[in-house]
């Protein structure tokens, strides 16, 4: 009986061990995985955000129309769009003229150009109303000198004109096997005209 006991002893023993064995080979693979699935969660967050962020900045800025502070407002609409990012993390913001195909000028993805767009930096979302002007026409000091709302093309008859926004952010990847990667979004919309009596 003695033996018998023993035996069973000593397989629940070698099974415990078996299992702690098991435990330690998967566990790794586990963690990975659920901080893959947590990574991808905060890159589709990251991303929502850059297109909310695009759209309501368009929508103000095209409803703005020729308003001198058309810019100022839609700065102010992407600020609080992206108040879960970090400052660190916002590249920029382009308002601009879309080309004939929709898109964006390459030029404007690293300066602003003039009659095209307005490049916007992160500190230019903090910037006050003063900071534009508030003058009818632009000053060659103002942040939207290059291309003008003033001087935009909205009408009563034939095309409006065209408007659009481009934000850009950086996702900070916080698991080891992932990198770092730039998250975009641009939104075209037309330039709302304005009835004047």
């Amino acid at each position: 009986m003695t033996a018998w006991l023993w035996r069973r002893f000593a397989k629940r023993r070698n099974d415990r061990g078996a299992a702690m064995v098991e435990v330690v080979m998967v566990a790794p693979l586990l963690v990975a995985l659920a901080a893959g699935i947590a990574e991808l969660g905060f890159v589709v967050h990251d991303a929502q955000t850059a297109v909310a962020t695009s759209q309501a900045a368009a929508r103000v800025a095209s409803s703005a129309g020729t308003s001198r502070l058309a810019d100022y407002d839609a700065l102010a609409t992407a600020a609080g769009a992206l108040r879960d990012i970090s400052p660190a993390d916002i590249e920029f913001v382009v308002i601009f003229e879309p080309q004939t195909d929709g898109s964006i000028p390459s030029a404007c993805l690293s300066s602003s150009v003039t009659g095209t767009c307005n490049r916007y930096e992160a500190a230019d979302l903090t910037l006050s109303a003063g900071a534009f002007t508030s003058s009818t026409s632009c000053d060659p000091g103002s942040p939207d000198a290059a291309w003008c709302p003033v001087g935009r093309q909205p009408a009563l008859n034939g095309d409006p004109g065209w408007l659009g926004v481009h934000v850009q952010v950086t996702h900070r990847s916080f698991a080891p096997f992932m990198s770092d990667r730039s998250i975009g979004d641009t939104t075209i919309m037309q330039i709302e005209p304005r009835y004047s009596p």
